[in-house]
């Protein structure tokens, strides 16, 4: 014989159980976007790295690198915007933190994104120009 109180009962304790727990992860979900702080200013970013519009989104990259100085992908698309418009010497500097920050995997893209930036920096510096050489003197 089945006992029909005891399922009663176990249902009235169960239903307000089930009822805090349902509140409870509910309320955690709508919070998951203020522990991830920086991430709407990257987002917009993003948009805008997306669209061309490099020098926008340079600003919205520094904010979000701001709001949340250990996201590796804020400081790797600081650097790709300024890349982007040919800003090379800004960028190897949020290129070395998103290196730094970076998991292992995307390090070999970082690295060459720093090489590239370093490169053309150098080879934009008026002051690495033709210089005479003793053999024009010959």
């Amino acid at each position: 014989m089945v006992n029909v109180e005891g399922h009663r009962n176990v249902r009235k304790t169960f239903a307000p159980l089930a009822l805090m727990l349902a509140v409870v992860f509910l309320s955690s979900c709508s919070t998951l976007k203020v522990s991830n702080p920086g991430s709407d200013s990257f987002e917009e970013g993003l948009a805008l790295f997306n669209q061309g519009h490099f020098d926008t989104a340079i600003h919205h990259f520094k904010r979000s690198t701001i709001e949340n100085p250990k996201s590796a992908q804020g400081y790797l698309y600081l650097g790709r915007s300024y890349i982007s418009m040919g800003r090379w010497k800004p960028a190897i500097q949020p290129l070395r933190t998103a290196f730094r920050l970076s998991p292992h995997e995307a390090k070999d893209e970082i690295i060459n994104l720093m090489i590239d930036a370093a490169f053309a920096a150098a080879l934009s510096d008026p002051r690495l120009g033709e210089g005479e050489s003793s053999a024009d003197g010959i």
